[in-house]
């Protein structure tokens, strides 16, 4: 059998907290589906990681070739040709006829480097698929929308947001002079109209990623770590436990699920919040001025690894977030989690897939 080739692109960096989940898992996933496929997995970098953590993050597999390349800080379009010059000199000795890229960035990226190329060399049959994750100059300004600066810095930032808006349109819309074939993957129906609507994307040429959605844990497994991890936090089984997953972050809206959680203790004695979370003193602090019983909590700074197992001692998964287009076309990767050992979820409305569901 020949040799399949895959290159995937990354700008978002291996030391995102998603990168296990939602770039790894489905790389390995489809190598261990594909004997005859080879990965080259070319990510840029602000810094080199360590050695330590390319050990921890990136497996040993004769099949799987990370690339590690430099990432200039975002200014503008322009800051970006330096990975397309990195790119266009790794295409001499790669093979790149099946290229996944995630996001607008690296999509943009790929693409300028493809038609380089194609300049003198025949591209027709190279496949080019843009994974859409989200809005990137949407979620740049909802970053910064609360802060308080001064008119340079807000200057600034609007400039920045025109020139990932502008990367986002070229990535995302279709285009008849292409030499090769772009494909677009949205995580969601919302983000997919999103697209075709404000970038002009191409309906027929749009996919709902597929590939990197968890699988459902075997029930069997499921009762057998409640039972495990309930019996070593000394959580009965007839307790209510409410989990929250996830970082102490503005948009994660913690004071608001701290809230609604206080609610249903005050209505029930018996409830039980879990939390999965590294940010443990800040969470503690947040409870303890909430006035939250510390009975009736537990915060535990889990591996990836584990966080299945603790979310099958639950019984709801909370998830609350703003309103704001972000969150409207988002899949957050914490709602595939609880939906993976079968959580009812708890929202409140802002996120287009969850209110499909109710």
């Amino acid at each position: 059998m020949l040799t399949k080739y895959l290159t995937f692109i990354l700008y978002d960096s291996i030391s995102n907290s998603i990168f296990i989940s939602q770039v790894l898992k489905p790389i390995l996933n489809l190598l261990q589906e594909d004997v005859n496929l080879e990965v080259y997995l070319i990510s840029f970098e602000k810094t080199r990681p360590s050695n330590k953590t390319l050990q921890e993050l990136i497996p040993a597999h004769n099949r799987l070739h990370f690339i590690l390349c430099r990432r200039l800080p975002f200014i503008s379009k322009f800051t970006l040709n330096f990975a397309v010059f990195q790119l266009n000199e790794l295409f001499r000795f790669i093979d790149y006829q099946n290229i996944i890229a995630r996001g607008p960035l690296a999509g943009w990226i790929a693409q300028k480097t493809l038609n380089n190329i194609s300049r003198y060399k025949d591209t027709s049959n190279i496949n080019l698929k843009i994974q859409a994750r989200g809005l990137n100059a949407e979620e740049y300004r909802f970053s910064y929308q609360n802060i308080t600066e001064n008119f340079f810095i807000k200057r600034f930032r609007k400039n920045i947001y025109r020139q990932l808006h502008k990367i986002e349109l070229e990535a995302y819309r279709k285009n008849t002079g292409l030499n090769f074939l772009k494909t677009i993957e949205a995580v969601s129906p919302a983000l997919k109209e999103y697209l075709i609507t404000n970038f002009n994307a191409s309906r027929s040429k749009l996919y709902l990623a597929k590939n990197d959605i968890p699988q459902s844990i075997n029930e069997k497994q499921i009762l057998l770590w409640r039972q495990e991890v309930r019996n070593n936090l000394n959580i009965k089984l007839d307790q209510p436990v409410y989990c929250y997953s996830g970082s102490y972050k503005p948009w994660q809206c913690i004071p608001e699920i701290i809230e609604y959680f206080f609610e249903q203790y005050n209505k029930n004695k018996k409830c039980f919040l879990l939390i999965l979370s590294h940010d443990k003193k800040d969470l503690e602090n947040l409870l303890i001025l909430q006035k939250i019983p510390t009975h009736s909590y537990v915060i535990i700074d889990a591996n990836y690894n584990d966080l299945y197992k603790y979310m099958a001692a639950s019984d709801v998964g909370l998830l609350f977030r703003d309103k704001d287009i972000i969150n409207w076309v988002s899949r957050p990767t914490k709602m595939l989690e609880y939906e993976a050992v079968g959580l009812k979820i708890i929202h409140n409305q802002t996120i287009n897939w969850l209110e499909n569901q109710s």
